[in-house]
């Protein structure tokens, strides 16, 4: 899932004198963190990203915060420490630095607050040391040196990062806004089952048509709740080097009855993940949907076009019922408006990924993925957890209004995703 190295080296034009401690600190990217990427990839031990064989990377290979020096001499002691109380614990790389004149990059395994980290919801500035010692003498002082990092807010989730004229990806962060165990989501599944569409959650204990049916009953509640699309993408801070889009943790966009493209889909794949079905999260250029498997054994995939939840179906505007929606909920469980938009949301969904899905086995489309929240998991990424205050909203069922142009968005590419890159925002 991950395709590309991401540990960033940077390089001095000078060799240091025998002796010397003088080093460039290495302040992750733009000199910016992500909580969001910290967070989900905190138990990752092993992934194409992390660089497992470069001799000149010590310490942490999969790290962000160090500092680059060159070594004065063979076998040279090097000790790194990195403060800032703000989001972390003193943490302290010792080691040696194996041939003199080489450059290395030396990353300790920061000890990060990730509590703090998840709490943070706007950009905040912090200040983090870094102090070298170079050499065992006692009379070796060591150097330090201040920099200003800018901690990007929790929902700031980073999917590209440009270096150079290449493009990294590390979209899999995505999956850490899938949240199977927030506590908000066995209510809106009681929600669910009060609607009536059906009478328990089961997975793929059923057949096809059941678990089409589950999903309905999911989007049905949703736009009982009035759940509805909102455009909001942009990023509180701009990167020179990373692509970015502000994503609504899950009791957000519930109890704020709003959700961008990613939104909807991450909450959409959160409570399908929670009743056993497996979901997968489809990028293009300017945009994210979701689909999920039909069967436990994952052969068969239908995509969902979640743009469309809340919308209105005007009468004549009804895409042609796919194939995989006859039988499977009958005419007295579908909810008019609730229907019509899940219909057009298979729909389109089905349609735009069948043209697009030549794309995602190119490697130099870089920018179409499918991100299989399953595979997310086993490979360590983890969903960033339920820190806040707020409280579930129960949400009486609303009528549709049908006189409301404003959710008609036909949920095509380069509709919603934003890029914090020069070329962007």
């Amino acid at each position: 899932m991950f395709r590309c190295v991401l540990t960033v080296v940077l390089f001095c034009s000078c060799v240091v004198p025998a002796w010397s401690a003088d080093f460039t600190p290495i302040t992750g990217w733009d000199e910016q963190l992500y909580p969001a990427f910290l967070v989900s990839t905190a138990s990752v031990k092993e992934a194409p990203w992390i660089d497992s064989e470069s001799p000149e990377i010590l310490g942490d290979r999969g790290g962000l915060l160090g500092v680059s020096i060159t070594s004065p001499g063979d076998e040279t002691a090097i000790k790194v420490t990195v403060t800032c109380n703000e989001i972390m614990e003193p943490t302290t790389f010792t080691g040696t630095l194996p041939e003199e004149g080489v450059e290395y990059s030396v990353y300790p395994k920061i000890k990060y607050r990730y509590t703090k980290l998840a709490e943070i919801t706007q950009a905040t500035p912090v200040a983090i040391t870094f102090r070298v010692q170079v050499g065992e003498e006692a009379t070796e002082e060591a150097k330090e040196e201040t920099v200003t990092v800018t901690v990007r807010p929790i929902n700031d989730c980073p999917f590209i990062v440009q270096l150079g004229e290449e493009n990294y990806d590390i979209s899999p962060t995505f999956a850490a806004y899938v949240n199977e165990q927030h506590p908000f989501l066995d209510k809106v599944l009681r929600e669910s089952l009060d609607r009536g569409v059906v009478d328990s959650f089961s997975g793929y204990q059923g057949d096809e048509a059941e678990v089409v049916r589950q999903v309905y009953a999911l989007w049905d509640t949703l736009v009982a709740r009035d759940v509805r699309y909102s455009s909001i993408t942009a990023t509180s801070v701009a990167g020179q080097t990373v692509a970015s889009q502000h994503v609504r943790l899950l009791d957000e966009s519930l109890n704020n009855s709003q959700a961008n493209c990613v939104d909807g889909s991450v909450l959409m794949a959160s409570l399908l993940r929670k009743i056993g079905i497996e979901p997968f999260l489809v990028m293009v250029p300017g945009h994210c949907y979701m689909g999920f498997y039909l069967d436990a054994k994952k052969t068969t995939l239908v995509a969902l076009e979640t743009t469309l939840l809340g919308s209105t179906v005007a009468e004549g505007d009804e895409y042609a019922e796919v194939e995989v929606l006859e039988n499977s909920v009958s005419e007295d469980k579908r909810d008019p408006a609730s229907w019509a938009s899940f219909s057009n949301a298979i729909s389109v969904g089905s349609n735009n990924f069948e043209e697009a899905k030549v794309k995602f086995d190119e490697p130099e489309n870089n920018e179409y993925m499918l991100i299989d929240i399953s595979q997310a998991r086993q490979q360590g990424v983890l969903p960033i957890a339920f820190r806040g205050k707020s409280e579930f909203l129960n949400v009486q069922p609303s009528e549709s209004d049908d006189s409301d142009p404003s959710n008609t968005d036909d949920g095509e590419e380069g509709s919603d995703k934003s890029k914090d890159t020069d070329e962007g925002n």
